[in-house]
């Protein structure tokens, strides 16, 4: 090596340690004795690009290259043009870096960062993972391909990732990492990602905290409940863990102490309005309405908060809470705000209906949320079919079942239309409406006089033959306090005289309580099949709690304590149960089993159950 190579490299370890000018001194040393050398041109290049200036990197590299068109020549010139903004020539220099050395893995991540920053996520993937190809072992390498991966869209990141070797430095890029991922709904593989940061930083609450959070998103309760107090532990009064500790507790049934937590929480957050609705939730589940609603129109006293959507959440919340107090007129219209939170979609082009009537046109009338409150609201549809003409969408399980409806007057065959599924809304079709929204566009502020509406006509039940279904959709949030453990319902099997029979749905139907006897139930009017030939229903907070009232067939409910606003004491009858210790204006024929008491998990079922038992020896024998 002569005495300029020399001087260059020397120059080049001198700006790797970080010290440009002694770096400029030797590289103009270099360029004094051979000015057109282009390893001293490039040099200077990279002290120009290091100093924050791009442009001169620019030139010199552009000189550099015109003499020796060397590929780390090209990765300058590149990199120089995208800090100035230059994206197409520099990803074509740098593309040009690739061929001349497809070896260099610095070059397949040049490209990739400029490609990135051109929105080219598919292509900066397939570039870093030829770099990552050739230096497996580069964890910055690797993380900078799953983030373009999960930008990309693409295959699951993580099993790539669980390879790499990690340290706690690491922590705060695998964390941006999984944020992306859960901003993506791909929760499963950020919680994996969430895990790792946790092991790296198992001293940092912050780190259990963003685990908890994602565990709870997949409904890993448990998993979440472990998570969140031990992020409490090491980070005590952290708001936003303690805000997500107390709805992980407000799931699994612990309500007293989920409202302790929540109140923490406020106290550590007092102006979030987050928490505040949080914590009025968990205090309407205890039965203190009145707290919750000072809280929730506290928060809508707030211009600011008021105008957000957290403001609507207020709305909606207090809607739930004026429906369970038996204020339909205003319950109906705060529930309204449910539109806002969770917006239809699928018609972007048809506007929502304001309930006047449409001469010229039909209305889109569509189920929303569950199974179950598709089938209680469907009994507003004869009032709707006197104010307009419908198309109605409904999940295809029900289809069979909504043309079982009674239609004495012709009201529903002639102005209704279902929507086969898979078909083209009609072009006709002028506004839009959700089932839920019929009551406040109708202006019905009372529960409407019952009459069966679903098969309403059926073969009566025989042989004390009685339906059990004990648990709802995994997938709800909430399902852990309406559902019962199978084994919980063990009792039942022991009341002498009756044939139980299975009406659970879902992978839960194998895990039966007691021996039953099973039936085929496929859509959900061979469900309504089988229970036109049963003599009564046991089922939790279900669609098979709606379906077995709208048919007129006796159903008992097993209601947790706090449940939903529909089966409320403002809803029941004015007559006193026969069996239960609740009643319902929704379903004249159903009774409920309260729980009376906000207890744990394991305790909230035990007194209903027990009563339960006593009421169904009580009705074999035929006491009253």
């Amino acid at each position: 090596m002569d005495g300029r190579q020399d001087k260059v490299a020397g120059a080049m370890k001198l700006l790797a340690d970080g010290d440009r000018e002694g770096a400029t001194v030797l590289l103009r040393a270099a360029l004094a004795d051979a000015p057109d050398d282009p390893d001293g041109l490039h040099g200077m290049a990279c002290v120009a690009r290091a100093s924050g200036r791009p442009d001169l990197a620019i030139g010199l590299a552009g000189r550099a290259i015109a003499i020796l068109p060397a590929a780390h020549f090209h990765i300058t010139l590149g990199c120089a043009l995208q800090e100035q903004g230059h994206l197409e020539p520099a990803r074509a220099a740098l593309h040009v870096a690739t061929l001349r050395e497809p070896r260099d893995p610095r070059a397949h991540a040049a490209l990739a960062a400029v490609l990135g920053e051109s929105g080219r996520w598919g292509e900066a993937e397939a570039s870093l993972r030829a770099a990552l190809d050739l230096r497996p072992a580069d964890t910055a390498l690797l993380l900078d391909w799953g983030r373009a991966a999960v930008l990309a869209g693409g295959t699951d990141v993580v099993p790539r990732l669980a390879a790499g070797r990690f340290v706690a430095e690491d922590a705060g890029r695998l964390h941006e990492l999984a944020g992306l991922l859960s901003e993506r709904g791909r929760n499963a593989q950020a919680e994996r990602l969430y895990r790792l940061v946790r092991d790296l930083c198992p001293e940092r609450g912050a780190a259990w905290a963003n685990h908890g959070a994602v565990l709870f998103a997949l409904n890993r309760h448990e998993d979440a409940l472990a998570a969140l107090e031990q992020a409490d532990r090491l980070a005590p009064d952290v708001a936003e863990t303690l805000n997500n500790l107390g709805l992980v507790l407000m799931a699994l049934g612990h309500l007293p102490r989920a409202g302790e937590v929540l109140a923490r929480a406020r106290r550590a957050a007092p102006d979030d309005v987050r928490i505040a609705i949080n914590d009025a939730t968990i205090l309407a589940d205890l039965g203190e309405d009145g707290e919750a609603d000072r809280l929730l129109r506290g928060v809508l006293a707030d211009p600011v908060a008021a105008g957000g959507m957290e403001g609507v959440r207020a709305v909606f919340n207090r809607g739930t809470l004026l429906l369970a107090r038996g204020d339909l007129a205003e319950g109906w219209r705060s529930f309204e705000a449910r539109t806002l939170l969770l917006p239809e979609t699928r018609w972007p082009d048809i506007g929502p209906w304001d309930g006047s009537a449409l001469p010229h046109g039909r209305l889109l009338l569509h189920a929303e949320q569950g199974i179950g409150d598709a089938i209680q609201f469907l009994r507003y549809l004869p009032l709707c079919l006197r104010r307009v003409r419908v198309v109605l969408v409904l999940p295809p399980s029900l289809h069979r079942l909504a043309r079982t409806m009674p239609d004495p007057d012709g009201l529903i065959a002639s102005p209704c239309l279902l929507l086969p599924p898979g078909a083209s809304v009609p072009d006709d079709v002028v506004a839009r409406c959700g089932l839920l929204s019929l009551p406040y566009l109708l202006d019905v502020a009372e529960v409407p006089p019952f009459a069966p509406y679903l098969l309403p006509s059926g073969v009566e039940g025989a042989a004390f033959r009685v339906g059990v279904c004990w648990a709802g959709n995994p997938a709800f949030r909430f399902d852990r306090r309406r559902s019962i453990a199978p084994a919980m319902l063990a009792p039942l099997g022991d009341v002498a005289g009756l044939r139980f029979v299975s009406l659970q749905h879902g992978a839960v139907a194998e895990d039966r309580p007691f021996a039953m006897e099973t039936v085929g139930m496929g859509d959900w009017l061979e469900t309504a099949q089988v229970i036109a030939g049963l003599d009564l229903v046991v089922t939790v907070d279900t669609a098979i709690a709606h379906l077995a009232g709208a048919m007129g067939r006796p159903v008992w409910l097993l209601n947790r304590f706090g449940g939903d606003w529909r089966w409320s004491e403002a809803f029941d009858r004015a007559e006193p149960p026969r069996w239960g210790n609740g009643t319902s204006r929704w379903y004249p024929s159903l009774e409920q089993f309260r729980q009376t008491e906000p207890e744990e998990p394991d305790d909230a079922w035990r007194a209903p159950i027990r009563m339960l038992c006593g009421a169904l020896a009580r009705w074999r024998r035929g006491d009253l």
